[in-house]
């Protein structure tokens, strides 16, 4: 028995061949010895097993152009597996490369990360944690989101920085989507100015900032994408209820595309630069 491989189902899971590690998980290369082809990898949540009430049943039912494809979840004895899709790169590996975008390659992204998340919550699937880490590039140049559904195999860890977090989740229980509205504010922000809107060390300055935008609403720095800004100036907001919506900021992303004769579905973000990738 080779104890670098992990045999289960239809799947090889290589355990020499290390993707991306986080705090809940790691990511090995996999291969399905039905169809090599596909490209595969094998998320690996350590000492955790699988909840009699957990989404596994739906997910692996969704298919969207904007989400990476969950095939297979097993549960291998203490450790629960998830099989899927393959990508080239993640939006924190293009944040790394410091470019800048055009208004309309900003758009794109935007809209690209939207379809996916609407497509998550009408399908009753939640995204909870909305980061860069999360937000995959396939080799088609095509956005995708990741760790969907997965919240109740793993808990953030104290020592854990929630950069993208919204203030409901340190200040308050009662939490809905508007939290993602928040972490994709922030995220635009740093796409746009390649940095985020305060210092990051430690939680403790997360909690700053947002107790800082709760007094003051936060002012963008002078650029010249006025339209992506006042989206962004909507989408970071200490009130939940004072928010854009996703429903809203889809409306107004449409009519976007529609000044400028695209159909928002035929949208592909500009190609990432990096030759790596991780998965939280």
């Amino acid at each position: 028995m080779n104890s670098s491989i992990i045999n289960i189902g239809i799947y090889q899971i290589l355990l020499n061949r290390v993707i991306g590690q986080g705090w809940h998980s790691t990511t090995y290369l996999c291969i399905n010895t039905q169809q090599i082809q596909i490209q595969l990898v094998a998320k690996i949540y350590s000492n955790t097993i699988i909840p009699d009430d957990i989404e596994i049943s739906k997910i692996k039912d969704l298919n969207h152009v904007n989400i990476v494809q969950i095939y297979e979840v097993y549960q291998h004895n203490k450790d629960v597996i998830v099989i899927m899709e393959k990508c080239y790169s993640s939006l924190k590996n293009e944040l790394k490369q410091q470019n800048e975008y055009q208004e309309s390659e900003l758009l794109k992204m935007l809209s690209q990360i939207l379809l996916g998340y609407n497509y998550l919550c009408n399908s009753g699937i939640e995204m909870n944690d909305l980061k860069p880490t999360n937000i995959m590039i396939d080799h088609n140049e095509i956005i995708k989101l990741s760790n969907y559904g997965m919240k109740c195999l793993y808990k953030h860890s104290d020592m854990e920085i929630r950069a993208y977090a919204a203030p409901e989740i340190f200040f308050s229980n009662e939490q809905t989507d508007a939290k993602n509205i928040f972490s994709l504010g922030l995220i635009m922000y740093e796409l746009l100015f390649h940095q985020l809107p305060f210092n990051l060390r430690q939680n403790g300055d997360v909690i700053m900032f947002l107790q800082k935008i709760k007094k003051v609403k936060l002012l963008l720095p002078d650029n010249n994408c006025q339209r992506i800004s006042d989206l962004i100036s909507k989408m970071i907001l200490f009130n939940k209820s004072e928010r854009i919506n996703r429903e809203n900021l889809g409306e107004i992303l449409i009519q976007n595309f529609k000044r400028g004769n695209r159909r928002i579905f035929s949208i592909q973000p500009i190609a990432a630069r990096a030759d790596d990738y991780s998965y939280p």
